[in-house]
């Protein structure tokens, strides 16, 4: 399993984290439970990826209802939303914790994405998130997992008090 420690100033761990890319944000996402599949339909075509983790506070309290926005490219570099063949909620959504402030998701390894105005867009797929809680500062990331990674990654996100 690869492991990822995410802060309000990212901490990298095996994988690389960055800024989150907001050129493919669709807002209004559908709402997912804290274990979640971000493919709309059945057998979406692409290796599959499992990211499990918690959201904390910065004193290290979980955070039960945090909400996940999640959204990234298919295995063909396509982001829905934006091509009528894919639908508009494919691969997106918000994921809200449980009580122990955990989260699992399962979707597939994102191909970087050929149409994005931003050229390291270009070389590097990656997930996109961006953590909401009550309270607290949101935090906008990218998770790029590994070259040869196994299908499992774990992250953990901590988050600032307002």
């Amino acid at each position: 399993m690869t492991s990822t420690s995410t802060t309000s100033a990212p901490h990298v761990d095996r994988a690389s984290l960055d800024h989150v890319d907001r050129e493919f944000y669709l807002p209004a996402q559908r709402v997912l439970p804290w274990k979640a599949n971000l493919a709309a339909l059945p057998g979406e075509p692409g290796t599959p990826l499992r990211i499990t983790g918690v959201v904390r506070s910065r004193d290290g309290e979980t955070l039960s209802g945090a909400e996940l926005e999640v959204w990234h490219a298919d295995a063909d570099g396509c982001y829905s939303g934006y091509s009528v063949e894919i639908l508009r909620n494919n691969l997106r959504g918000i994921v809200v914790t449980c009580a122990g402030g955990r989260f699992d998701i399962s979707t597939i390894k994102p191909a970087p994405c050929e149409f994005s105005s931003v050229p390291s867009d270009n070389e590097v797929g990656h997930i996109n998130v961006i953590v909401h809680a009550r309270g607290y500062r949101s935090l906008g990331t990218r998770v790029v997992p590994p070259p040869g990674a196994t299908h499992e990654m774990s992250c953990e996100f901590v988050l600032d008090p307002l």
